[in-house]
């Protein structure tokens, strides 16, 4: 089978990538493990650019977002520092809070829409090859798909970044997390979503995120190195700061877990990777582009899915797939998220790991509007 492009991975960096590609008329395969799309464990908050993103890329996704029924809209982050202090931070636009097995969904029905976008569910990648003339990509179907270039979304672990890069996973550059859906946890402000950072879980958090029908995405992030090192039980510890930590205990008296909690590792982008090559390029979390401060992931999924689609319309104009013409990728990866996440790593390591600097910065907020203006553009 032969294609232009062949995008591994159908979380929401492929889907952006083939939405632009497939627009355009390029000839795509979209592969994808699984048989239906997206329930990675995050806390399914979705940033106030990313429909604008996608409304720009298809306009197709506005009206069918504005349908969208399972999701909530927030403007306000409230932090509860350490020491039990809070603070309220308010935005001009809203953000949403919408599970990734929904948002994913919509993204993949504008997909299917596409005539020129071949999609393969419940596939998995097994191989990646690339050679002067084109790449091979190997399923565990015993298919091979040729194509002229390939772009990576496969997540963690990612089989493309293995197979083309000598990448391998740093728990010093990762976290971990567990979320768990609950209904009927009390005292959820209206158009709030919160982040508590407990003296015990530094430098990680612990969040509460509303859905629609009074249910709410709660879940714990932590270094890998801190669960490495303490041997941490991730479902376990959610269930002790949710049974016994005051100010959240009475909260979840008779809040009823629904489904499963789920785990799952998170690549932080704290350090730099190889993110292309000659005829590849990598996406999402198969790059490491999670913000290491708090843990966002899938704006920017979106971000590096649509550059890395210019960047392969570039390929296909220039006739040009070498390693060298894919560092415009790169440039424009570093330009937008990589110097972000730099940022972010820098104040996780220098506030968001101390108690008592939280403590102080929450303290001179709750007095200091210019400090407030200073804490919500970094979090923005």
């Amino acid at each position: 089978m032969n294609f232009d492009v062949i995008i591994c991975g159908a979380g929401p960096a492929g889907l952006t990538a083939s939405l632009v590609l497939g627009r355009a008329g390029l000839k795509v395969a979209l592969i994808d493990k699984e048989t239906s799309p997206g329930n990675k464990v995050c806390g399914d908050a979705i940033a106030a650019y990313v429909p604008k993103i996608l409304t720009k890329i298809c306009p197709e996704f506005a009206p069918a977002w504005e349908k969208c029924i399972m999701k909530t809209a927030v403007n306000t982050c409230r932090i509860t520092s350490p020491g039990g202090k809070t603070l309220d931070l308010q935005y001009s636009e809203s953000g949403y809070i919408c599970k990734r097995s929904v948002f994913d969904t919509l993204l993949f029905g504008l997909v299917k829409q596409l005539p020129g976008i071949t999609i393969l569910t419940g596939t998995r990648v097994s191989d990646v090859k690339t050679d002067e003339s084109h790449v091979e990509v190997a399923t565990g179907e015993d298919q091979v798909l040729r194509g002229r270039l390939v772009i990576g979304c496969d997540g963690a672990g990612s089989i493309t970044a293995r197979r083309l890069t000598d990448a391998r996973t740093d728990l010093t550059h990762c976290s971990g997390a567990v979320r768990a859906y609950f209904k009927d946890v009390k005292d959820i402000p209206p158009l709030t979503f919160e982040l508590h950072f407990l003296r015990n879980i530094l430098p990680g958090y612990f969040w509460i995120f509303p859905l629609p029908d009074n249910t709410a995405s709660v879940g714990l992030g932590l270094p890998s190195r801190v669960i490495a090192a303490g041997k941490v039980n991730l479902k376990d510890k959610m269930f002790r700061i949710i049974n016994e930590e005051p100010g959240l205990k009475a909260r979840f008296a008779d809040a009823d877990l629904t489904g499963t909690p789920e785990v799952s590792l998170l690549p932080l982008g704290s350090r730099d990777l190889t993110v292309s090559g000659h005829r590849f390029m990598l996406c999402g979390d198969a790059a490491s582009l999670i913000d290491p401060a708090t843990g966002e992931g899938i704006g920017h999924a979106i971000l590096s899915g649509r550059y890395a689609a210019w960047q392969a319309m570039r390929c296909f104009e220039e006739n040009d797939f070498s390693a060298s013409f894919m560092k415009g990728y790169d440039k424009s990866l570093y330009g937008k998220i990589r110097r972000h996440n730099r940022f972010r790593y820098l104040i996780r390591r220098t506030v968001v790991s101390r108690p008592y600097a939280i403590n102080g910065v929450i303290s001179l907020a709750l007095k200091n509007k210019l400090i407030r203006k200073t804490i919500k553009k970094a979090l923005e």
